[in-house]
């Protein structure tokens, strides 16, 4: 702070507002110089600040500006030529932070000082370091003891990890490192689908199909390839009984006791009552969960630590406790929330505001639903954690639940309610086009890193600076399949294409560590110094390119924190493409070597520092920095 502060005065930036107010918006350089813009036109307008502040957008392309004012906000009934001449006329010639200000349709262009952006900001990102575009400090943030539940992943253990399952377990890991860096304690949590009646058809499909000898030899192949043996048969009878509702419905019956008929025989018989028994504590069926949960979910404790995700609490629908359940049945009842309806229990959506449905809590063999499941582990999370925030990183064909369980415990408990929150996604299609049926978790990464192999070849120079070892090989895929999942936006759906993540185009995983090394080994000779000449500032000022990075670099903390209240991923991804891209035309190597002059080197440093702080983000390990023994771990977490 205190070295922050003699470069303001040196520069002479003691006005317009407070040095303290600077020093404790630093964080955020672009903070700072729209806090300086807002004094200059309030004085000039002689208008509020506030009125000024809501005037003043960042560009988020650096040849628009750094920073843009929008004159008809400001001045609403004027012209915008008009009220642009007035503050072109008036605004300081000499101000130490910014260029004077163009028109460009209804918006001035502010562009920095490039001389004194690079006298502010490379000294503070190369102390900072890996806390730059962090928001942890004390000063900066008002959340540090808040506490985050993350619900991510969260697979049916019993069939196989779906696209939707690999994006929420990447997503969640994503979004819980983003909220720690705004200081929150965060608790990531697997919540898997260990119960229920998938169990229950998996065991009446092992009493038809299952053989200890190939259950010895592949248990989890094995097992996923009974559930599709069983579920097989067990489709038409799902079918004919959402026929049986259907038909019901048009003629005006009772849809329940239609598929009740249905239900109540062949398979769905089978397994009902095979859950029940469960539920009820039967040995036999009981020994068999717990067997297979085991097996399963050391299967994916191998998967997850390949991915590189960890978790602080495996838990599960089998985990909810019967005393629990039994609570909010209770609740619910004493509420007038519940009611039956051929032998079910349910609630009527319309009656809690919904437009329409019914969510049923126990159906009509009595045993217990996800939603009252659900239900009972907020109640059990708010008593263990007393949680500030819960969310859930769920594909968006969940939708209908988590409105019905929210509107639900609104009705219950409004504050609790308020607490959670549904983060959803279109799933990743065609993944079991391109493994294949039956397919174990494992396969989505052995399938990435048979890709990564076709590089090669093709980029023999990119890839012998990242190394070319089975563990490098295995990082760079891990790599890869990360940026191509948070690149998308969360509501775009997109296929699982392992073509086009082994690739070096830009903004790929390849090419952003590709990136980093390069400057890390560019670096990895020179003397690197925050301490910069006069000489030294005005020569960095005079590239174009290398200003460019630079006035990148400042926006990095505005991506984090634009990012923090989207919850889009793709923001960051496709921020650091822009730097990488702006990378290649400072290290254009067409044009012959560029000469890495001292400023020039403090800048390839501050770069790579931020490309550092963003792959981390992302969950990426740069490789480079890797030990050779721990290259097959490029996970950050």
């Amino acid at each position: 702070m205190e070295a922050l502060e003699q470069t303001f005065k040196l520069i002479g930036l003691d006005a317009p507002a407070s040095n303290e107010t600077l020093l404790h918006n630093f964080n955020r350089p672009i903070e700072v110089y729209r806090i300086c813009l807002v004094k200059i036109l309030s004085d000039i307008l002689e208008c509020e600040e506030e009125v000024a502040q809501r005037c003043i957008l960042w560009p988020n392309n650096i040849d628009n500006g750094d920073l843009a004012i929008v004159l008809p906000k400001l001045r609403p009934g004027v012209k915008a030529d008009k009220t642009a001449v007035e503050i072109m006329e008036k605004f300081p010639n000499d101000h130490p932070l910014f260029l004077l200000p163009f028109l460009d349709g209804v918006q001035l262009r502010v562009f920095a000082n490039p001389s004194n952006l690079a006298r502010l900001l490379l000294p503070y990102i190369l102390k900072q370091e890996s806390s730059y575009g962090s928001f942890t400090s004390e000063v900066t943030v008002t959340k540090t003891h808040q506490k985050l539940l993350v619900e991510l992943s969260s697979p049916n253990i019993y069939s196989e990890f779906h696209g939707r399952h690999l994006r929420s377990t990447i997503i969640g890991a994503f979004l819980s490192r983003l909220y720690e860096s705004f200081g929150w304690d965060v608790t990531r949590i697997s919540y898997l689908g260990d119960w229920g009646k998938p169990i229950a058809l998996l065991y009446i499909g092992w009493t038809k199909f299952g053989s200890q000898e190939a259950y010895d030899t592949d248990p989890v192949g094995h097992l996923l390839e009974i559930y599709h043996r069983i579920d097989a048969l067990f489709q038409p009878e799902q079918a004919a009984s959402r026929q049986a509702r259907d038909n019901a419905a048009k003629e005006g019956n009772d849809e329940g006791e239609a598929q009740a008929e249905i239900e109540g025989k062949g398979i769905f018989a089978k397994r009902n009552e095979a859950f029940k028994k469960l539920e009820e504590g039967d040995e036999e069926l009981k020994a068999f969960w717990e067997r297979t949960r085991n097996v399963i979910v050391e299967d994916y404790d191998h998967f997850f630590a390949r991915l590189g995700v960890r978790f602080d609490e495996y838990t599960g629908e089998s985990q909810v406790s019967a005393t629990t359940m039994a609570e909010v049945e209770q609740l619910l009842k004493d509420n007038n929330i519940v009611e039956e309806s051929a032998g079910a229990l349910m609630v009527d959506m319309t009656k809690l505001g919904a437009k329409a449905g019914h969510a049923i809590v126990r159906d009509r063999s009595g045993s217990s639903t996800y939603l009252l499941r659900d239900l009972a582990a907020v109640l059990e999370r708010s008593r263990k954690y007393s949680f500030d925030k819960m969310i859930y990183v769920v594909a968006s064909d969940n939708s209908v639940h988590f409105n019905q369980m929210f509107k639900i415990l609104e009705a219950l408990d409004k504050d609790l309610a308020n607490k959670l929150q549904h983060v959803k996604f279109s799933e990743v299609s065609k993944m079991s086009a391109s493994i294949g049926r039956g397919y174990k978790p494992q396969a989505i990464l052995d399938k990435c890193e048979e890709a990564i192999s076709s590089l090669a070849e093709a980029d023999a120079d990119k890839l012998a600076l990242l190394g070319t070892s089975e563990q490098a090989s295995k990082a760079l895929a891990t790599s890869s399949l990360l940026v191509q999942e948070l690149a998308a936006r969360s509501v775009s759906v997109h296929a699982f294409d392992t073509a086009s993540m082994a690739t070096f185009k830009l903004g790929s995983g390849p090419d952003i560590q590709y990136w980093h090394a390069k400057i890390s080994s560019l670096l990895s000779d020179r003397n690197i110094t925050a301490t910069l000449s006069d000489e030294d500032y005005g020569v960095l000022a005079e590239e174009e390119d290398q200003v460019n990075l630079l006035r990148l670099l400042a926006q990095y903390p505005e991506v984090v924190n634009a990012t923090y209240h989207s919850l889009e991923s793709s923001g960051i991804t496709t921020y650091i493409a822009s730097v990488t891209e702006q990378l290649s035309d400072c290290l254009d190597e067409e044009e012959g070597e560029v000469e890495v002059t001292p400023g020039f080197t403090a800048l390839l440093e501050a770069t790579r520092i931020v490309l550092a702080n963003g792959m981390r983000l992302l969950g990426m390990s740069p490789i480079y920095d890797l030990p050779p023994e721990r290259a097959d771990t490029p996970v950050a977490e």
